[in-house]
């Protein structure tokens, strides 16, 4: 999404993400710790009043005696655990009930939640119709854990809707996701069936219903179904139910798109930017379905999805992007006119990554080199084995980049091995771009 989220909340610049204690020291370990797991939410907003009540069925941590929630931009207004009324109160925005034994709990919880300024982008933003909550501010529209590692099943029923608007909302994310998945857009919207793909998911365009309303959404969507037919046939199904949408939405005079599946949102001046759409929708096996583990990891959700966007592309006769991506955005990283940094740390979880340099072009840009790259050497069919198998593998869980290297790995003879590990080094944990940046990643389809 080179155009897409990332520039959208850059131009935001600093804003103050909601406060999110962390969990109990011994349950913020590794992705495959025995700690607490939100199995699923179901949300019922009213957007009118501005209240909530969350169903959530959690597994305490083991030996913890306790279920914990991020409340933190919520007022509560009443709380039961397993039907009976109980009363407790957050904590530094933590809400912690005491339960019994280790078995699965359900928590309901009824609260007030905020209306977020238009300019927000952390909650509920009544002036503009819209929800955001990327990447850790579901705090300020339900009771959440925000971290990537506890991946939940959101279901969601919205009343309150202004009359004469339409409501468009994830009723069903229907697979384990990260807590940023639930998203709503209320406006005066037009829809465009757009199309089927081959693996059965219906595509919709929701547009501003304005006279050039229908053209951005053909022009966006122009090879959706294609690409989509392509990602399930390559890389596997699209798991979050029969219908995708695709969701013009204001943000302003910014651009971008925001991955949550089934409908992502697309900034209405990019409605129709193919580029964004088909970034967006590969958003659904990598960064929704596969969760990165820690945030150091975001290449493995950006990177990968910008390659598979233009790797589909090519494959189903649309444009090439990838001129667009070296000349548009890798030449200014490289060239210092943009944020440039090692997009691969060593650390997990232990950088302010709304303040972070990782947050930038470089991530997407270094990251979809790394894989043409790697593409040139194994053949881009091989790679696209590797990436189907990983997804397979890993799709409702949350794991590494350094996973994807390991599996590249056991694909690749010795003298591959060898030149992947120089493409890693030099894409993914060097600061300085390669000396021939712009040729090593313009050579596409043909190895060096």
């Amino acid at each position: 999404m080179p155009k897409s989220l990332l520039l959208l909340l850059l131009a935001c610049g600093g804003k103050e993400p909601a406060s999110s204690s962390p969990p109990p020291a011994d349950d913020s370990a590794a992705p495959a710790d025995p700690g607490q797991d939100i199995r699923s939410t179901h949300l019922a907003l009213d957007l009118a009043r501005l209240e909530g009540v969350a169903t959530l069925d959690i597994r305490p941590a083991l030996g913890s005696g306790e279920v914990w929630v991020d409340v933190s931009g919520l007022t509560l207004q009443g709380l039961r655990l397993d039907g009976a009324s109980v009363d407790h109160s957050p904590v530094d925005g933590i809400l912690r009930v005491p339960v019994d034994g280790d078995a699965p709990v359900t928590l309901v919880v009824n609260y007030a939640f905020p209306g977020r300024p238009r300019g927000a982008y952390d909650g509920w933003m009544p002036d503009r119709g819209l929800s955001f909550i990327w990447p850790d501010a579901c705090a300020n529209l339900f009771p959440c854990d925000p971290a990537m590692r506890d991946g939940v099943v959101f279901s969601m029923e919205l009343t309150g809707v202004p009359e004469g608007k339409v409501a468009v909302y994830s009723t069903d994310t229907t697979t384990n996701s990260p807590a940023y998945l639930p998203a709503i857009a209320v406006g005066d919207f037009g829809e465009l069936v757009v199309g089927t793909s081959e693996g059965g998911t219906e595509i919709r365009a929701y547009y501003e219903n304005d006279a050039d309303g229908p053209e951005e959404a053909a022009q966006g969507t122009a090879h959706l179904v294609d690409v989509m037919s392509y990602y399930e046939r390559v890389y596997g199904p699209y798991r979050y139910g029969p219908v995708m949408g695709a969701v013009q939405v204001d943000w302003g005079d910014d651009y971008g798109g925001i991955e949550t599946h089934p409908n992502y949102h697309v900034a209405r001046w990019d409605f129709a930017d193919e580029e964004v759409h088909a970034h967006e929708a590969a958003h659904a096996w990598f960064g929704d379905a596969v969760r990165i583990a820690c945030w150091e990891d975001f290449v493995l959700s950006e990177g990968t999805v910008t390659y598979m966007a233009a790797r589909a592309m090519e494959q189903v006769g649309g444009p090439d992007f990838w001129p667009y991506y070296v000349d548009d955005f890798l030449v200014p990283v490289c060239e210092g006119r943009d944020v440039n940094t090692i997009v691969l740390p060593e650390t997990c979880n232990e950088i302010d990554f709304i303040n972070d340099p990782l947050w930038s072009l470089a991530t997407y840009m270094k990251g979809a080199c790394f894989y043409e790259e790697v593409a040139d050497q194994i053949g881009a069919e091989r790679l696209d084995t590797v990436i189907a198998e990983f997804y397979a593998t890993h799709a409702g869980g949350a794991t590494e980049m350094e996973v994807m290297l390991d599996a590249l790995a056991a694909e690749a003879s010795p003298e591959e091995q060898a030149a992947i590990d120089a493409a890693a080094e030099a894409w993914l944990r060097s600061y300085d771009c390669p000396a021939d940046y712009a040729a090593r990643c313009r050579r596409h389809g043909n190895p060096p």
